[in-house]
């Protein structure tokens, strides 16, 4: 097989799959809708976010398991995002059918001898979520595969990162600096106390009208650099424990008994 830096599924033929020792393979699948992040961040924020994670998680874990492979999925923009429908750039797909493509995509990857697939977004839409880990359920009661979804936990069982707030805009500024706009010096915090109930409101009905919460204006890039090596950190000890067959996924326990159908339409 040809050298690479990094091993894209799109840039292999059939042969080259077919020839990859499905039991030392990870396949690396991002996943991000694109959604408007307040007036200071481009809506492909989570997008942008995720698929930095995803290459610095092979980096480093060609450093650490050198006798592993990993494979790099094509970044998939597309998701449920109903904190913001109603502000533009926010592309939203109905969570049921994406939950079809989720378990469609990871059929396939089964289909083709593939054992391990780790799917990392930086998107914590609650449908969303329960819709990704509802498709990985569903793949690994009828198929030879195991799949870890580690991020969620962090945004409802972990840290306190707030939708474009300081967090976010942290992360931002220490990877994509250019893209965020210096206004973000100047916004004002926005704090919101909601329940399993809001879940149906866009922030703008909650009383984000920007789009945003918490306080940007906090955000440096020396946390952006801590945060996002905590979360690869996460990602690469996720993937380890993966391979080992030591891994259980974990819904997070708000999301359990959330019915997707209660999704917002627009």
């Amino acid at each position: 097989m040809r050298k690479r830096k990094l091993l894209r599924l799109e840039e292999l033929n059939w042969k080259e799959i077919e020839g990859l020792d499905k039991e030392r393979t990870l396949v690396l699948i991002p996943i991000s809708p694109l959604e408007a992040h307040g007036p200071h961040l481009p809506i492909g924020t989570d997008l942008f976010i995720t698929e930095e994670i995803s290459k610095e998680v092979i980096n480093r874990l060609k450093k650490k398991k050198r006798t592993i492979t990993v494979l790099l999925y094509p970044t998939l923009a597309i998701g449920y995002c109903g904190a913001n429908l109603d502000l533009p750039g926010s592309v939203s797909v109905d969570v049921k059918a994406f939950r079809k493509i989720i378990l469609d995509t990871l059929k396939s990857i089964a289909n083709h001898g593939f054992r391990y697939v780790m799917i990392l977004t930086f998107h914590a839409d609650p449908f969303y979520i329960k819709a990704i880990h509802e498709a990985i359920k569903k793949v690994e009661k009828n198929r030879d595969i195991r799949v870890a979804e580690p991020l969620s936990k962090i945004f409802y069982e972990g840290r306190n990162i707030h939708h474009s707030g300081k967090e976010e805009t942290s992360i931002m500024l220490y990877l994509y600096p250019y893209l965020v706009d210096k206004s973000y010096k100047s916004l004002k915090e926005i704090r919101l106390s909601t329940s399993l109930f809001d879940f149906r409101k866009t922030l703008k009905e909650l009383g984000a009208r920007e789009g945003y919460v918490g306080d940007p204006s906090k955000a440096t890039m020396e946390l952006g650099r801590k945060l996002f090596n905590y979360i690869v950190n996460l990602c690469v000890e996720t993937a380890q424990e993966l391979l080992e067959s030591k891994y259980e996924n974990h819904l997070p326990k708000p999301l359990r008994y959330l019915p997707l159908f209660l999704q917002r339409k627009y």
